[in-house]
């Protein structure tokens, strides 16, 4: 965004020659510009001119004005075909993403196909953590089009605690997990999010580690995670999965537990940031 910094007089020349600039007059006029800082983690919802909504977990990447980035579609397509649209227009979108940003943040993007199929492509207006006044079209076997809108997560860092429930049981158990996220995507355009995290009640295990190395269910993008622990020391897994809320501050979260001596178990509830 351009800023403008008009300066007049002789004491506000001799500023601006102590600044560094070399040219002044009775009247400057001082142009700076910048290209938003767009590169980060976003949560994207396409909204069809038919009237649903398609969330979308974007990672971007941004050069100068050059911008790369990986979409992922966060919703569970139908198998039904009807007139040769199987599973609704986004369901075999490819979302490898290109395009550029300038420095009025005009944000262009569009989907790379390499084996063919739908081309995703829209147009922005990206400032401050936000996406606003935004379109898009997608070609291939069921066309869309419609607005866009999107914000930016912020990195999921940190100890989040709170208490779980069983839904088989009833039972609640005190939680709490820490969370290191990686600075870049990896090459599925996800941020890997190591853990550990206590857990004080449970029948089977105390102490949960990350899986090492990380499976390809692990990651963080958009607003929605998941990984998977290790548990001890009874053995078995505890996998974790949810949606960050948009300040960072609050998981609403989903375990599934079970293996080598633990029963299976499925439970939900809401950690905090600490």
């Amino acid at each position: 965004m351009a800023s403008w910094v008009r300066v007049a007089g002789a004491s506000a020349c001799a500023l601006i020659f102590s600044l560094g600039f070399v040219s002044c007059g009775g009247v400057n006029n001082l142009t700076t510009s910048s290209t938003p800082n767009i590169t980060g983690n976003w949560e994207f919802t396409a909204t069809e001119t038919t009237g649903g909504n398609v969330p979308m977990g974007v990672s971007l990447t941004a050069s100068g004005s050059a911008v790369t980035g990986t979409a992922v579609v966060q919703m569970a397509f139908p198998l039904d075909c009807v007139n040769g649209c199987c599973g609704g227009p986004f369901a075999e979108f490819s979302g490898s993403l290109t395009g550029t940003v300038d420095s009025q943040g005009d944000l262009k993007l569009e989907s790379t196909v390499a084996n063919g199929g739908p081309v995703f492509t829209m147009s922005a207006q990206a400032s401050a953590g936000t996406l606003t006044g935004g379109s898009f079209t997608l070609t291939g076997p069921c066309p869309t089009q419609g607005t866009i809108t999107g914000v930016e997560f912020p990195t999921l860092n940190g100890t989040y605690a709170g208490t779980m429930t069983s839904q088989d049981t009833g039972a609640a158990y005190n939680v709490a997990t820490n969370l290191v996220q990686s600075t870049t995507p990896n090459d599925r355009g996800f941020y890997n999010v190591t853990a550990t995290a206590s857990v004080t009640g449970y029948p089977c295990f105390t102490t949960l580690t990350e899986a090492t190395p990380l499976d390809l269910n692990s990651g963080f993008l958009g607003n929605q995670f998941a990984f998977t622990m290790n548990a001890s020391p009874s053995g078995g897994s505890f996998s974790l999965s949810g949606s960050l809320s948009p300040d960072g501050k609050t998981i609403a979260a989903v375990y599934v537990a079970g293996g080598g001596a633990c029963s299976l178990d499925l439970g939900t509830g809401t950690l905090t940031l600490q």
